[in-house]
């Protein structure tokens, strides 16, 4: 597989005040997190709210400097190009790239601008196109994404949740990127909906030559969208593997807590779940020791409290987990009690 992008060893810390005197509060949101994205492949980001998964796109993409680490680009043509390195000037060609779609394309989207100027401003930002060529770029992008010609003069408020996120979609796809970043990109729209706009990513994926990067907390949307998976607790990077691997067998405590919270059709099943994670998810502010999943994990012993586990191949498989006890401990994936779950065909 070949790297796309490389994300290595990322760190961003934000800085609170507590009131006009207090002292700063520093929140954590991501702690030497590592990935890799190959050509062509849907890696998708889970965990719950809070984990870090949607800063660490928002840090790829610049729109967030992060604190330490690296990102670094390998494009088609040239060498490697380290993202976190450049100024904003530097990294602006490099925009046209790396695009991201985001969650909630009501406040994505100017309501005071026309789909065609939505979908045509990066066009002009990038000085990419103009005139008639500009008109043609924007025209067919739309009909790619599924919204006809009659739409270009309309506002965004006349359209669908649906709808808007195909906008949105579009103005990701109007410069030809290689890699989009898709923030939660189905979470707010009905499961019909969804089930969409996931067979149009698919499409457009084949159709323009994409990489996905799918930040979701979802994972039966995960399940039919992605190639291999990320899990993210408290800003850490837990486990990796390809996603049949870590449906039918994961190998952190947590990624079978996320797997166990997935919904299950057969009611003669529904009963039939595994014991409810216990205890509080430590505060972001707080300095821990030993494993950050350590406080709710029914494994836990002296160690995870003190030592930090690596995240470290599986056996020499393609599954990578931060668990001390990853060989030894037996979970259940998320195929062991139901059905297989995200058939969004």
């Amino acid at each position: 597989m070949t790297a796309l992008l490389e994300v290595e060893n990322l760190s961003k810390v934000f800085t609170l005040r507590a009131g006009p005197f207090g002292d700063p509060i520093t929140l954590a949101a991501l702690s030497d997190v590592s990935i890799t994205v190959g050509q062509g492949e849907t890696l998708a980001i889970v965990g719950e709210s809070g984990c870090g998964k949607t800063t660490l796109g928002r840090c790829i993409v610049r729109a967030v400097d992060p604190s330490g680490g690296r990102v670094t680009y390998h494009p088609q043509e040239g060498g490697p190009v380290e993202l976190s390195g450049l100024s904003k000037r530097q990294l602006k060609p490099w925009r046209r790239d790396i695009r991201m779609i985001f969650q909630d394309p009501m406040s994505s989207l100017n309501p005071y601008m026309r789909v065609f100027d939505l979908v045509a401003e990066p066009l002009r930002i990038h000085k990419a196109a103009r005139g008639a060529e500009l008109e043609h770029r924007v025209v067919s992008t739309l009909e790619k994404v599924g919204l006809p010609r009659d739409a270009l003069q309309r506002f965004p408020h006349a359209f669908s949740g649906g709808q808007r996120q195909r906008i949105g979609i579009a103005r990701a796809l109007v410069l030809e990127p290689k890699l989009v970043i898709a923030d939660e990109a189905v979470s707010a729209l009905d499961v019909s909906i969804q089930a969409q706009i996931l067979n149009l990513l698919e499409d457009l994926k084949a159709d323009f030559g994409l990489t996905y990067i799918f930040i979701s907390h979802d994972l039966g949307v995960v399940n039919y969208l992605a190639d291999r998976v990320v899990v993210m607790y408290l800003g850490h990077v837990v486990e990796s593997a390809p996603t049949e691997a870590l449906f039918e067998r994961p190998r952190h405590p947590y990624t079978e807590v996320l797997l166990d919270a997935l919904p299950i059709a057969d009611p003669t099943r529904r009963g039939k779940r595994h014991d409810t994670v216990k205890g509080e998810i430590p505060y972001l502010g707080d300095r821990l020791e030993g494993c950050p999943f350590h406080t709710r994990c029914k494994f836990a012993e002296d160690r995870c409290r003190k030592d930090k586990p690596a995240l470290r191949p599986i056996n020499g498989g393609p599954s990578e987990a931060a668990c001390h006890f990853a060989e030894t401990i037996e979970l259940k994936g998320a195929f062991s009690d139901s059905p297989a779950t995200g058939t969004y065909a």
